[in-house]
């Protein structure tokens, strides 16, 4: 899905030299480069931020500065990935489904309210695949309960309409939560995550957990855990972050040729483009009947063209998940699993990669 040594080729250098600068440095905690990485973030971000280990753990850490823990319930889209409700789990809370909108792939903000009781302690909103999900209508529908933005596939996306216009993913919520994946927006060569709160007590209360619960060395004030960014990771984010903008609207580009390409598709349901957000195509996802679903990803695989199906199961129907609570009915998230499917945006694509896999998708409808 994407070729990350063609992506990393057009500034290897930099990256060898930033991995290079910190092993010679002998500062392998912390340091200077997380610093400044985390300076970079906070700037570019408007908010401030610090790095963790992942993403994950960038989501329980919030969790555990909101207080969630046994009898507490936390509402969670049920079309995501598991870390959204795993960790939700790990705290021994109880998450509790609601449902997505078809077209934007996001939370809905009337099956949100639905799911509500007097045990929710807080709302995890996904912003799936580089689209921000609609937080104000989300605020209206749930009143104070404390929203948590799970951020993974949304970096650098921006609210362009409405109260949060010019506000970027990760900075509305009382948490914004990033991964750095490799594969992510922002990617490093291994695992990173971030934290984002604007809400300085919850933003300190959130830090110390992450650094054992201490305010200062050897002196624990409440339990935590240990989750920090590396310094390596933190060096090739700052090179990476420098091509962050091209590498956005090169996929942008792509978005647009798959657009042209497959509009005229009747099978095919293109993602569709949300007034109230950018957009950064985490992943470029169409829907399909389901009878026709499998067929064409392993058709495309026959083809050499790599697809995903991004997810293929409710986390409401995962095992590890059946204690869970499904309080409103997730017919939509049901029917995304059989129906989606992530074709390529790797930025390091020519356009003549996308006019094939949209050239092979044409010839596996008319057959």
């Amino acid at each position: 899905m994407i070729d990350l040594p063609r992506v990393h080729s057009a500034y290897k250098e930099e990256l060898d030299e930033a991995i290079s600068t910190v092993v010679n440095s002998g500062s392998y905690i912390g340091g200077s480069v997380v610093e400044e990485f985390q300076s970079t973030l906070t700037n570019f971000i408007g908010a401030p931020t610090f790095g963790v280990g992942n993403g994950t753990d960038a989501l329980q850490i919030a969790l555990m500065a909101l207080g969630v823990g046994p009898g507490d319930e936390v509402i969670v889209p049920a079309f995501t990935y598991a870390s959204s409700a795993e960790v939700i789990g790990l705290l021994g809370a109880t998450a509790v489904w609601c449902d997505v909108q078809p077209g934007s792939f996001n939370i809905d903000p009337a099956s949100a309210k639905l799911a509500l009781s007097a045990k929710t302690k807080a709302i995890i909103a996904v912003h799936l695949y580089g689209q921000l999900a609609d937080l104000e209508a989300l605020e209206k529908a749930v009143g104070a309960i404390p929203i948590v933005e799970d951020t993974a596939q949304a970096f650098g996306a921006k609210f362009t309409h409405g109260k949060h216009k010019g506000k970027y993913a990760g900075t509305v919520g009382a948490f914004g939560t990033l991964s750095f994946f490799p594969t992510k927006p922002l990617g490093a060569m291994g695992d990173g995550g971030a934290i984002i709160s604007s809400n300085s007590a919850l933003h300190d209360r959130a830090l110390r957990i992450a650094r054992h619960g201490q305010s200062k060395k050897y002196v624990h004030e409440i339990i935590g855990v240990n989750s920090r960014l590396d310094p390596i990771q933190a060096a090739i984010l700052g090179v990476k972050f420098k091509y962050f903008s091209n590498t956005t609207q090169r996929k942008e580009s792509l978005a647009e040729l798959y657009r042209k390409e497959l509009q005229d598709v009747e099978q095919l349901k293109l993602p569709e483009r949300q007034l109230h957000s950018t957009h950064v195509w985490h992943q470029y996802t169409v829907r399909t009947a389901s009878k026709y679903r499998n067929s064409l990803k392993e058709y495309l695989a026959d083809q050499g063209i790599s697809s995903m199906v991004y997810y293929p199961i409710a986390l409401s129907d995962q095992q590890a998940y059946a204690a869970m609570i499904e309080r409103v009915p997730i017919a939509n998230s049901r029917l995304l699993c059989d129906e989606v499917l992530s074709l390529p945006i790797d930025p390091s694509m020519d356009d003549t990669d996308v006019l094939m896999i949209c050239s092979s998708i044409k010839q596996y409808f008319a057959a």
